[in-house]
């Protein structure tokens, strides 16, 4: 019986602890010695691989711990052909053409038959790339992209919904907001702005160089990355995942009118969930809460793009049925290009001398005699010409606003058929679905301003702020542009003179999604 010798391992360079395991001694008699296979671990993970590893050797194939001299197949997961040549340079393999690249479905096809099947072209990860391309490309050859020009401010770089790291940016976008629910403001906003600076990169991350030089990578963030390129995923994204306590709050928090601070005083009183929240009667719940638990299935699913449309022309018509000449523009997500969003914001100005203090609470009262009004707070003005500009990057501005459920009808659509004489009363249908809506109110001289800071994103805003804070001596929010050496008010009559005043080049909405 012939057992696998030590491997003679290509690179000695340093390994983490837990990364590696050793090659143990095989007591499985080998039946196939022209073909030694190795396993890569990366994106597949250290349990999946053991368990591959040993199911192939109790088969009788020969399976190296690590990469050697002996290996003729390399069998890869959810790695492209271009990211397994990479991971072999890392390796200081110089020449690949004497491996047989395989995709991790002739492995299972081997196991199936218990023996090995021929390495066809849909095997192999070379079937859809360059077969030219080797080990020796020059880094001349590879696209230009020079990390050090990448600003640590959003408000700098141009970012389209196209995300190419999708999967770095969901686990940073976890830790970030289990460290809100903490409300440990630091380490959240490093992975948000190092989620910001992924999203804005025009290829996929798959090696620890590529981020080499990039701003907001810090210790933490590094981390998770090098375990996602090399395990898969992230085991700290996936213990906040299944932590009780973030998952009580990522419930609570889902309900309309429940914050961080609600969260955490019902999470102290013992609650864990939604239905324990409803069924606890000492509770005192806000008029807002109630709105959100009664609307509840409707309000955390997706609003479409389609529907925000449908909106905006209830809107529209309703707002110039009192202000003919108001200018009604829908902001937030769906002026960003998305899709889909949870709520729908429109920011109301008036270009003309007429101004109408009434205005929203002639709208809210013509929807309630309509039957369109679910639930409607409206914010009083505190706005105060003149007034500097809050040094808070998130601080809310002082416009009138009003925070509504509305009732949209949609066209009825009756998925299972029905006899006339089958008892079905069509008035139980519910044929409307319940949307957030908000609606702020600027005076015209602020309506940039207003425009730039409603239409987000959250954090383009939170880095435009600083930026003017920082590198112009500058403040800035959702009413005015300051300039503090000469000490005046920036007036600007669109987002491109804001820009303009900032020294920076112009970002089209659609670009804003850090």
């Amino acid at each position: 019986m012939e057992r696998i010798r030590a491997p003679a391992v290509f690179s000695q360079r340093k390994r983490q602890k837990g990364r590696h395991s050793p090659n143990p001694a095989c007591s499985y008699e080998i039946k196939f010695n022209k073909f030694v296979i190795f396993i890569m671990q990366r994106k597949m993970g250290m349990t999946r691989r053991t368990f591959l590893m040993e199911l192939a050797r109790r088969k009788g194939f020969r399976v190296e711990s690590e990469l050697s001299d002996s290996v003729t197949h390399i069998v890869a997961e959810n790695n492209s052909y271009l990211e397994v040549l990479d991971w072999l340079r890392g390796q200081a393999v110089q020449d690949s053409s004497r491996f047989e690249l395989l995709d991790i479905s002739w492995f299972t096809a081997c196991m199936e038959a218990g023996r090995p099947v021929d390495s066809e072209m849909k095997y192999r990860l070379m079937e859809q790339q360059d077969q030219s391309l080797t080990l020796n490309t020059s880094e001349s050859e590879v696209p230009s992209f020079t990390a050090s020009k990448v600003s640590q401010y959003s408000c700098q770089r141009k970012t389209t919904l196209n995300n190419f790291n999708k999967k770095f940016t969901d686990a940073f976008e976890i830790m970030a907001e289990n460290y809100e629910f903490k409300e440990n403001e630091i380490f959240c906003l490093e992975f948000l702005r190092a989620a910001s600076v992924l999203k804005f990169l025009p290829f996929p991350v798959v090696r620890m160089k590529d981020i080499q030089g990039l701003p907001c990578m810090g210790h933490q963030v590094r981390d998770v990355i090098e375990e996602i390129i090399e395990e898969g995923e992230s085991s700290r994204a996936k213990e906040v995942l299944n932590d009780e306590r973030y998952k009580s709050f990522k419930q609570f928090t889902s309900v309309f009118g429940v914050g961080v601070k609600t969260s955490e005083k019902w999470y102290r009183m013992g609650l864990r969930t939604l239905e324990e929240v409803k069924a606890e009667k000492t509770l005192k719940l806000s008029k807002m809460q109630r709105a959100g638990f009664l609307y509840y299935e409707d309000l955390v699913s997706c609003v479409s793009k389609a529907e925000a449309d449908a909106v905006g022309l209830i809107v529209k018509k309703t707002v110039h049925m009192f202000l003919p000449d108001a200018l009604v523009t829908i902001t937030g997500g769906f002026r960003r290009g998305k899709k889909i969003g949870h709520d729908i914001d429109f920011l109301i100005t008036n270009p003309g001398p007429r101004e109408d203090d009434g205005l929203l609470h002639k709208v809210v009262d013509l929807w309630k005699k309509q039957g369109l009004l679910l639930y409607c707070d409206i914010i009083e003005s505190t706005f105060v010409k003149e007034q500097l500009p809050s040094r808070k990057v998130d601080a809310m501005d002082n416009f009138q606003k009003c925070f509504a459920i509305l009732k949209l009808y949609q066209p009825r659509i009756e998925n299972r058929s029905y006899n006339a004489s089958e008892e079905f009363d069509m008035a139980e249908v519910k044929d409307w679905k319940a949307i957030r809506v908000d609606l702020v109110i600027s005076p015209f001289e602020q309506y940039a301003y207003a425009l730039l800071g409603w239409t987000g994103s959250r954090q383009f805003g939170r880095d435009l702020r600083r930026y003017a804070t920082h590198e112009k001596k500058m403040m800035l929010d959702n009413h005015a542009l300051y300039d503090k050496r000469k000490r005046i008010f920036l007036k600007a009559g669109s987002e491109e003179e804001i820009f303009a005043h900032l020294g920076l080049d112009y970002v089209e909405p659609w670009e804003r999604n850090a």
